[in-house]
C-alpha cells in the first residue's frame, strides 16, 4: 500500500477523534450564566455608538438602554402620509410616548406584558451605515456639534399571527449634553421620512 497523504489522514482520523473527545472531557466546564447584556452596549461618546446602542436596546429589550439614548426634549416625528392615512394618532410622539410605547413592545416580546394576548415572538432592528452631517441649529434654536444623518431604518416585529416589517429612510439627529461631566451624545430628534 501506498503511502499517500489521503492515507495519512486516513490514519490519524481515529486519533485526532480521540484527542477531540479528551479535550471536551477534560475541558474546564463553561461559565453558566450568561454574558452581562450591557457588555453589548458603547458608550455614548461618539455620535455613532447612539444608534449603534439603539440597535442593541431592540435586540436585547432594554428599556433602560433605549431611555439612555433619548434627550429629554427628543421628539419621533411620523410620516405625513401615515398621519393622512390616520395609521398614527399624531404629528409626532413625544419622549414619554415613545418610551411607552416600546416599553410594550419589549414587555410583549420578554412575555411579562400585562395583557397575557399581547404577544411577540421576535424584534429585529436594522440601521444601514450611513454619514454624519454636523448642522447649527435644531428646531430653530442653534446648536454646537449637533449632527444629523438619514439611514435606512428596517424593523420587523413578529407575533404568533402576523409578522409586520417596516422599511423606512429615517433621519436622526443627535446633540451633546454634558452629564457628570463628560459629554455624550443623546438623540434629540427622529424623523421618519420616507416610505418604500
Amino acid at each position: 500500500m501506498r503511502n499517500t497523504p489521503v492515507m495519512k489522514l486516513l490514519c490519524l482520523l481515529p486519533l485526532l477523534s480521540l484527542l477531540a473527545v479528551s479535550g471536551c472531557i477534560l475541558s474546564p466546564e463553561k461559565d453558566p450564566d450568561p454574558p452581562d447584556p450591557t457588555d453589548n452596549f458603547k458608550p455614548l461618546t461618539t455620535k455613532e455608538n447612539v444608534l449603534y446602542n439603539l440597535v442593541q436596546s431592540y435586540k436585547f429589550a432594554d428599556i433602560e438602554k433605549y431611555q439612555e439614548l433619548l434627550h429629554l426634549d427628543y421628539i419621533w416625528r411620523n410620516q405625513d402620509s401615515d398621519i393622512a392615512a390616520g395609521k398614527v394618532p399624531s404629528e409626532f410622539f413625544t419622549r414619554d410616548q415613545d418610551i411607552q410605547g416600546t416599553h410594550g413592545l419589549f414587555k410583549a416580546f420578554l412575555g411579562t406584558h400585562p395583557d397575557p394576548s399581547v404577544e411577540v415572538d421576535g424584534i429585529e432592528l436594522t440601521i444601514q451605515p450611513g454619514a454624519w452631517q454636523e448642522i447649527t441649529e435644531v428646531d430653530g434654536s442653534p446648536c454646537e456639534d449637533c449632527w444629523e444623518t438619514s439611514r435606512i431604518y428596517e424593523i420587523t416585529v413578529r407575533t404568533p399571527t402576523k409578522t409586520w416589517y417596516g422599511n423606512d429612510l429615517v433621519k436622526f439627529i443627535v446633540v451633546p449634553v454634558d452629564q457628570n461631566g463628560q459629554k455624550l451624545y443623546k438623540l434629540r430628534r427622529g424623523d421618519d421620512i420616507l416610505s418604500n
